[in-house]
C-alpha cells in the first residue's frame, strides 16, 4: 500500500512538469524504482486504464520503466564491483592458507590468524554478510542440483564456510575484549566513577578499535528494546542495568562525537582505503594477466589456422 502511494505521489509530481525534469524528480523515488514490486504495481496502473485514453500517463509510466532499468543496470555494475572487492578479499586470505612455506597445519593456523586480524578494518559488516550471502547462495545453487555433499562440486562452499568461520572467530575476539571494557566500566559504583573510566578507556583506545567499539554499544542499547522506555517486563536483571547502559551510551556519545572518532580513527581508516586499493589494483592486474592469456591463446589459434600445425619438419640452416 505504501509503495502504490509513492507511485501515485511520483506521478502527481511529474503530470505538471517538463519532460526534461522528469529524470531529477524521479531520482528522489530511487527505492520506490528499485523494488521488486515495480512491475505489479505499474501492469496494474496499465490495466485499470486499458478502456480508457491516458495517453500521458502511459508515456509517464513508460519513462520511469526506463529509468527504473537504467537503475537497476547502475545497481547490477555496482554489485559486480562490490563482490570482486569481497572476493579479493577472501583470496588473499586462501593465499595465506596456501602458502607453500607452511609445513605444518599449526604453521597455517597461525599465519591464517595473523592474516584474519591484519585485515580486522576490511572485515566490516558489508563483508560479514556478503560472506553469508555467498554461503547460502552456494548451498542452495549446489542443493538445486543434488550435489550438495559431493567433494567434487562443494570444495568452494568449503572455503567459504573456512573463512567464514575464521572471520566470525576474529570478529568475536575484538567485541569480546569490547564487552570487558564495557562490563569494567558498569562495575563503577558511581556515575562519575563510569565517566571517567570511561575517558580513559576512550583516551588510550587503539585506533583499529574506536568504530567497533561505539557499535557494539549502539547495538546494546539497540538490544534493550522496551528496557529503554522503563518497560522492565521479562528484562529483570537487563532492566537493573539499563540506566548505566544508557548513561554509558550518552558519555560514549559526548566523549566520541563524530569529528572525533574521525580523528581517533584516521589512522585506521587510511590504512583500510589502502588495503583496499592494494586489493582493487591486484585484482586489475589479475585481470590483465587473464586477458593476456586469452589473447595470446587467440593469437595461437590464429597463427596455427593460417600456418597449419607446424607438424612437417622445418629445415635448419647453418
Amino acid at each position: 500500500m505504501a509503495e502504490r502511494s509513492r507511485l501515485q505521489l511520483l506521478l502527481d509530481e511529474l503530470w505538471d512538469q517538463p519532460e526534461e525534469r522528469y529524470l531529477e524528480i524521479a531520482s528522489n523515488y530511487k527505492e520506490l524504482l528499485l523494488s521488486d514490486r515495480l512491475v505489479a504495481l505499474i501492469r496494474d496502473r496499465l490495466t485499470a486504464m486499458a478502456d480508457q485514453p491516458h495517453e500521458k500517463e502511459r508515456d509517464i509510466l513508460g519513462q520511469l520503466v526506463v529509468y527504473a532499468q537504467s537503475l537497476l543496470k547502475e545497481v547490477r555494475a555496482l554489485g559486480a564491483e562490490l563482490e570482486a572487492h569481497q572476493l579479493e578479499i577472501v583470496r588473499s586470505i586462501c593465499k595465506v592458507a596456501m602458502d607453500p612455506s607452511h609445513t605444518t597445519e599449526e604453521e597455517t593456523a597461525m599465519a591464517l590468524s595473523d592474516a584474519v586480524r591484519d585485515m580486522r578494518p576490511l572485515l566490516d559488516d558489508a563483508f560479514v554478510a556478503y560472506l553469508k550471502y555467498a554461503v547460502a547462495e552456494e548451498e542452495s545453487k549446489l542443493a538445486r542440483a543434488g550435489v550438495l555433499d559431493d567433494p567434487d562440486y562443494n570444495q568452494w562452499l568449503f572455503v567459504l564456510k573456512i573463512v567464514q568461520q575464521g572471520v566470525y572467530a576474529e570478529i568475536a575476539k575484538g567485541i569480546n575484549r569490547y564487552i570487558d571494557h564495557i562490563t569494567y566500566v558498569l562495575r563503577m559504583e558511581t556515575p562519575r566513577q563510569r565517566r571517567l573510566l570511561l575517558e580513559k578507556l576512550i583516551d588510550d583506545m587503539p585506533t583499529l578499535d574506536v568504530r567497533p567499539f561505539v557499535q557494539v554499544i549502539d547495538s546494546i542499547v539497540g538490544s534493550l528494546g522496551d528496557g529503554v522506555n522503563g518497560n522492565f517486563d521479562g528484562l529483570v536483571e537487563l532492566g537493573e542495568m539499563t540506566n548505566k547502559v544508557l548513561q554509558l551510551q550518552h558519555d560514549v556519545q559526548e566523549f566520541l562525537p563524530p569529528d572525533r572518532i574521525a580523528e581517533k580513527s584516521r589512522d585506521a581508516d587510511e590504512w583500510a582505503a589502502k588495503q583496499k586499493k592494494r586489493l582493487t589494483e591486484q585484482r586489475k592486474i589479475g585481470e590483465q594477466r587473464l586477458q593476456a592469456a586469452k589473447d595470446t591463446s587467440s593469437r595461437a589459434d590464429e597463427v596455427e589456422d593460417t600456418f597449419g600445425s607446424g607438424g612437417g619438419e622445418v629445415d635448419v640452416f647453418d
